[in-house]
C-alpha cells in the first residue's frame, strides 16, 4: 500500500520513539536485576532465594529480548541523518508532553 496521509518523517519518528521506549524498558529491567542480585548476596544464611534467584533469571531474559528488539529498529534506519533529526523531533515532543502534563 502507498501511504497518502502519512508524513514522509512518520517511520523515523516511530522508530526513535520505540528505541526510546525499548532504551527505558532496558533500564527498568537493569535496575531491577541488580536489586535481586543484592537481595540474593545479602540474603541471610539459609533464607530461600530461589524465587528472587527466578525473577533475576526470567529479567535477564527479558532484557535480551529488548535488546533484540532494539536491534531490530536500528536495522530499519536506512539515513543517520534522517534518524538524528527524528530524536530531536521525539524528544521535544515528550518534554512538550511533560509540561502539558504538569499543568
Amino acid at each position: 500500500m502507498k501511504h497518502k496521509q502519512l508524513p514522509s518523517t512518520y517511520k523515523a519518528d516511530t522508530i526513535a520513539s520505540a528505541m526510546y521506549a525499548r532504551e527505558v524498558e532496558y533500564f527498568h529491567y537493569d535496575f531491577d536485576a541488580k536489586n535481586f542480585e543484592h537481595l540474593i548476596d545479602n540474603a541471610p544464611t539459609g533464607a530461600n532465594t530461589k524465587d528472587i534467584q527466578e525473577r533475576l533469571e526470567s529479567t535477564r531474559a527479558q532484557m535480551v529480548a529488548v535488546e533484540n528488539t532494539y536491534k531490530a529498529l536500528e536495522a530499519q534506519i536506512t539515513d543517520q541523518s534522517e534518524h538524528e533529526a527524528a530524536v530531536i523531533r521525539t524528544t521535544k515532543k515528550r518534554k512538550e508532553d511533560e509540561i502539558r502534563a504538569d499543568k
